[in-house]
């Protein structure tokens, strides 16, 4: 590999490797002689010697009132490249500490129609590819039942085959529920319940407008866990379902 480049990786300039390959060529020498070998202007020369000398790779003497300048063996590269790596152990836990607490990114879509629905259906499946819980607010089973009946069987099929279970929280009196491994259910009383029906998965957020038909998912995992723990308040004073064959109980 040429040095030249090796020497820039290490952070020197182009007038800095200049004059310390021409120290390595000439041997020690005053400035006249470098000028000379390098073709560097007199004053350039001069700064490029004192990033040098700063790197611990030149040094100088005084010989006859006359400044002699002197390049450190080669060897002393290998100990700058170690000194900038143990500079950088030494940060390494602060920039750890910045990227944990770096705000992740807000994303919201808007899906539209019955094909916003088959995305959302999509998006929660694969959200949760490797099994996990799905949490539902304001659910009303009649109304998903009549409107997408395929779908719906679809998902209960694909959510028993990747492990997924839904805790859905439904109207008190609800007249139908999917009778589903997966679905289990509690109920609230009407005065409480919320005809928009919304949804948490993995690090999102679904929303459900019946009219027109359109789905909000919000992406923030952040805000996921805050709605989960609110549904789990819920989940822990709703009513319980108490005939058999609805699944088994969180």
């Amino acid at each position: 590999m040429d040095e030249k480049a090796v020497l820039a990786e290490l952070g020197l300039s182009e007038g800095e490797i200049k004059v310390y390959l021409a120290l390595l060529k000439l041997g020690p020498g005053p400035v006249s002689a470098l000028t000379k070998e390098t073709g560097q202007h007199r004053t350039t020369m001069y700064d490029f010697l004192d990033h040098l000398l700063e790197k611990g790779l030149v040094s100088f003497s005084i010989q006859s009132n006359v400044k002699c300048f002197k390049v450190a063996p080669p060897e002393k590269l290998h100990e700058l490249l170690k000194e900038k790596e143990s500079h950088l152990l030494t940060i390494l836990p602060q920039l750890r500490k910045l990227a944990a607490f770096q705000k992740e990114e807000l994303s919201v879509e808007v899906f539209k129609g019955r094909e916003g629905f088959k995305s959302f259906v999509s998006d929660h499946l694969r959200e949760l590819k490797n099994g996990g819980d799905f949490y539902g607010f304001g659910v009303d089973e009649s109304k998903f039942n009549a409107m997408f009946p395929f779908e719906m069987k679809r998902m209960f099929r694909e959510e028993a085959r990747l492990g997924i279970n839904e805790w859905l929280l439904a109207e008190e009196g609800a007249k139908f529920i999917f009778r589903e491994k997966a679905a289990h259910y509690r109920y609230i009383p009407k005065e409480y319940f919320s005809p928009t029906p919304f949804a948490v998965y993995g690090g999102v957020i679904s929303i459900l407008i019946w009219e027109p038909l359109a789905v909000i998912t919000i992406r923030s995992r952040p805000l996921a866990a805050a709605f989960r723990k609110y549904h789990q308040l819920i989940w822990s004073i709703a009513k319980p379902y108490k005939p058999p064959g609805t699944g088994r109980k969180p």
